[in-house]
């Protein structure tokens, strides 16, 4: 199966890790990842430095341009901040006429043009919808038997669209998690709010947030928390240490993408599974022996 893959600003970044691990993934499930060439930022951070609405929806408008240029695969946005802010771009060129011809207008400056169509896709849509639970658990060599982990979606991977999962109460992560052998445990911050990009300006009200999420999963007994959200993987994982400092919390939990956890069930090493790259490190949870 052919889809284009759509990396974005992060996951060549902090979320390299993430990247690593899909295409890992990838790799063990005989998907071919065909980057989109020229690829640009999406744009969601663009608001947070003065930029507007327009210059977004006009980025989102020339990679929907460029992927079409390239061919008609369907199109994967790992991160959560960049499928939502392209799959709206997609909709809107669908929905509203207006917008689609002022869009084209732009894009004929770089003598580009976008008619519709793509699909742009969560990279749990296709795990779950197209490869299915079925296929992933032929591919398990290493079951994660025992690892209790907590399902961590944060507040835009299913939402505001909602097309591949329930927005209030997603299951593709639990159930993915589930054919590799892991417990899900109960978890009610699954779909919470981490704080997101003003975590770095408003410290002092996100570490709740953050707070709150690490609480609860330990609370269910996890060993780890699973997320598909660069963001929410970072402001997790990263932060942890001064969020213990600010509300006086021990908290020491691995923050993991999906997509690892499904790299090492798969048979890849703590290495190829890019869980050596994580901040706070997993292996005496994944790896007790080593």
């Amino acid at each position: 199966m052919d889809y284009f893959l759509y990396p974005g600003c992060s996951l060549e970044a902090g979320g390299s890790h993430y990247l690593a691990s899909v295409e890992a993934v990838a790799d063990a499930l005989g998907l071919n990842l065909i980057e989109i060439e020229d690829w640009n930022c999406c744009g969601a951070s663009l608001h947070y430095i003065g930029g507007t609405e327009l210059q977004t929806k006009a980025l989102n408008a020339r990679n929907l341009a460029m992927a079409q240029k390239q061919g008609g695969h369907d199109i994967i946005a790992p991160c959560s901040s960049c499928y939502i802010q392209m799959i709206q771009m997609a909709h809107e060129f669908e929905e509203e006429p207006e917008l689609a011809a002022e869009m084209n207008e732009i894009l004929a400056e770089a003598d580009l043009s976008y008619s519709g169509g793509l699909k742009v896709r969560h990279v749990l849509d296709v795990l779950f919808n197209d490869v299915g639970l079925d296929e992933i658990k032929e591919k398990v060599v290493n079951p994660l038997n025992g690892l209790k982990v907590a399902s961590y979606y944060g507040c835009q991977t299913t939402r505001p669209y909602g097309e591949y999962d329930s927005v209030e109460s997603p299951h593709t992560m639990d159930d993915i998690l589930e054919a590799l052998g892991a417990e899900v445990v109960p978890f009610d911050k699954g779909t919470k709010c981490c704080g997101s990009g003003i975590f770095f300006t408003e410290m002092e009200n996100c570490a709740p947030l953050v707070g709150a999420i690490l609480g609860a999963a330990t609370d269910g007994g996890a060993e780890v928390i699973s997320t598909a959200c660069p963001m929410c993987q970072m402001n997790l994982e990263i932060y942890q240490s001064r969020v213990n400092k600010m509300l006086h919390t021990e908290y020491d939990m691995p923050i993991v993408f999906v997509t690892q956890l499904m790299a090492l069930a798969f048979g890849k090493d703590f290495k190829q599974s890019a869980l050596d790259r994580n901040i706070v490190s997993p292996k005496s949870v994944l790896q007790p022996s080593a």
